[in-house]
């Protein structure tokens, strides 16, 4: 068993108008491109984890398509919620309408066999401010978002308190990045330490890897930022 992740789908099968070609040419029909990389990489008994921005759905009949598309591609898929996937309900509704091969990860954790995930939506942080990457300057950070910071901090740390304490593999999850560039400490990536994360996959930046936007190993813990983009929309293998 191999473990993937892939991010920032943004699949619109069932939204008219709003095809990711509008953001450049880099995006031109790229399901079919995530579909082939796919199909190419990943076996039926492999994990692939999509950490947020799955759809542009607002409801769930809107976003019925898009996870019938991934339901029928190889592995069993765990997926979070980002910040555009609006059409996201109670995590106890959407065990009901998900497709076999696709579990929900939210402030809560899956296991099987030896390797267990976490994860929750998070959100930029005061320490880095992610955010400032898009319009090149840093603003200050809003008392509004701070507070939202605070509460998914705490909703990633209760995530990870449900990690099965006995697994080989513990990973994390988050769609925000949980850390800067330069990999300092962060409060995130403490909690991470602390809980005996070994993995942690991200997404929600739309870089090039040409930009040289780049995330590693720090003290015991490898990031991956995943958004399908910066993989050249091929999901990447993190085990």
């Amino acid at each position: 068993m191999s473990i993937y992740a892939i991010a920032d789908l943004h699949l619109s099968f069932g939204v008219a108008n709003k095809k990711m070609d509008v953001f450049g040419p880099l995006w031109s029909d790229h399901p079919a491109r995530v579909e082939e990389a796919w199909r190419l990489l990943v076996k039926p008994d492999d994990i692939v984890l999509l950490a947020g921005d799955i759809s542009w759905a607002m409801t769930l009949e809107e976003v019925m398509p898009d996870l019938t598309w991934i339901d029928q591609l190889p592995g069993l898929k765990v997926m979070i919620r980002g910040n555009h996937d609006y059409w996201w309900p109670s995590v106890k509704k959407l065990e009901t309408i998900l497709p076999a091969s696709i579990k929900a990860v939210h402030h809560n954790s899956f296991s099987i066999n030896d390797i267990s995930i976490c994860g929750t939506r998070f959100w930029d942080s005061p320490a880095y401010g992610f955010a400032s990457l898009y319009n090149n300057k840093r603003a200050p950070y809003p008392e509004e978002d701070l507070k939202i910071y605070r509460r998914e901090l705490g909703r990633l740390e209760a995530s990870l308190k449900l990690l099965n304490p006995l697994a080989t593999h513990k990973i994390a999850m988050t769609h925000y990045p949980p850390i800067g560039l330069d990999l300092a400490s962060s409060e995130a990536g403490e909690l991470f330490e602390r809980y005996g994360v070994s993995q942690v996959v991200f997404g929600h930046l739309h870089f090039s890897r040409e930009e040289k936007l780049y995330f590693g190993h720090a003290r015991g813990v490898e990031y991956h930022l995943t958004a399908c983009d910066f993989l050249g929309f091929k999901p990447l293998k993190i085990l």
